[in-house]
Order: structure tokens, then sequence, then C-alpha cells
């Protein structure tokens, strides 16, 4: 991430006094936003976005898990000047229900790609496993990282060896074929994937000028009542833990 859009971003959570998730960039997740709801204790993930324009950028290489991650998500959006300092003009907090029409409509893009992905990948057979590593009777660890190279770490390759020869683990033709199959989805889902998808003006528009406009002074309160709203007419959400 940029070190501006990293400075606009941490100056957003503190203005809605969100708990800013400092392994957000390996964990996925931006902030965190913890509420009280009647009785119910609510904890809620938080995107956070920022922009000089009128649309906002997402990620680079988007495929399915990050439509997963979206639709557990509150979304707030910081939409700032084009000058060298860039000053906040107005932010909109969106619900995962509000942000929904957006999130299908990326999976629509890419969910033909990762089902071709996903059959493609299970029709590779014990001939085509020979051709690549060689007709064996068990395989090892190094085969498997021949194949997968650091897409697994050492725990995973080592329990990838399921039949002993002698004193020595090693890994029989079933399991390495399913290595295969793996990392064969894995290299066809990559390209299945969109590369920093915008939420386009269009789609924002329609909510300037309602209460998801959250435009100075209340933007604690304002987030949370958003939040509150969301999960009083959402109880059993998927984004709700």
């Amino acid at each position: 991430m940029p070190v501006q859009d990293d400075v606009r971003e941490r100056e957003l959570v503190r203005m809605f006094n969100l708990v800013w998730d400092r392994a957000h960039q390996r964990s996925g997740v931006d902030a965190h936003l913890n509420l009280l709801v009647g009785e119910r204790q609510v904890h809620l993930e938080v995107e956070v976005k920022s922009t000089t324009g009128t649309s906002v950028s997402t990620a680079r290489d988007v495929g399915i898990e990050h439509i997963g991650k979206w639709r557990r998500k509150l979304f707030v959006f910081g939409f700032y000047s084009k000058e060298r300092h860039p000053e906040l003009r107005t932010t909109l907090c969106l619900t995962p229900t509000d942000m929904e029409a957006w999130i299908a409509a990326i999976e629509k893009k890419i969910a033909v790609d990762f089902k071709l992905a996903s059959l493609s990948s299970s029709k590779l057979t014990l001939s085509d496993m020979f051709a690549l590593l060689g007709e064996k009777e068990q395989y090892t660890v190094e085969d498997a990282k021949a194949l997968h190279k650091r897409q697994w770490n050492a725990t995973q390759y080592k329990a990838a060896r399921d039949m002993t020869i002698g004193r020595k683990l090693a890994i029989s033709r079933s399991k390495m074929l399913e290595i295969l199959q793996l990392r064969s989805k894995y290299i066809a889902e990559r390209g299945a994937t969109l590369n920093n998808p915008h939420i386009e003006k269009s789609f924002l528009r329609p909510f300037f000028g309602t209460d998801r406009e959250v435009t100075g002074g209340n933007w604690a309160e304002a987030i949370r009542r958003i939040a509150r709203d969301f999960v009083a007419s959402n109880p059993t959400h998927p984004s709700i833990v």
C-alpha cells in the first residue's frame, strides 16, 4: 500500500474510533469495530479505503477469497481533495448489505473462470503426473516441492507423506496426484482473478445525501448507529461475530 494511502486510512480509523489492525496487510483486515447491541457484544471487521477521485480502488488479483471476506465487512470510504496535501471532503459508511450488489457483480465476472479452474484440474490423471514427475511407486517431499514450490510451508510438505517405506515416510501416487491437481487449480485461479476492480461512482452515488454519508463531527457515533441498525436488521449475518 502506498504510504499516502496508509496515512489517510489511519486518519479515517482514528476519526471513526476504530481499532487499527497492525497486521492488516497480512490478515486482510484493516480495522475492527466493537460495540454493544442490546445485550449482545458484537465484533465487526472494517474495510477502510480512501480516494482522491470519484471511484475507489480495491485490491490486486481479486478472487473468490476476496469475495468471501468483503461479504463479512463494513466499508468506510474517505473522499479526499486532489491537492498536494489532500483534505478529507466526505465519507461513506456502507454495510455488507449495501455492498452486496457490487460484490455479487464482481463474483459473477470471475465465477465461470474459477469453476473452469476447478473442473480442469480435477481431470488430471496418473498418466499426466507420470509425464511431469516420472513414474514412481512413491514420491518425496522434493517431488512435491517441484510442484508447489513456496506455496506450501515445511509443515504442509511433511504432512503430505502418507506412506511408510521401511523406516522412511514417502508420498503415495494418489496423494501426489492430489498435490498436482491442487497446483493446477492454483495456477488456473491466478489467471481467473480481476486486477483491482474499482467501486465506480455510479454505484456509490445513490448513497451520498443519505444517512450513509458522514460529513463531520459525529464520525464515531454515526458508524456505530449504522452498525447497530445493520445488526438489528440482520442478526444472523455472517459478518457478525
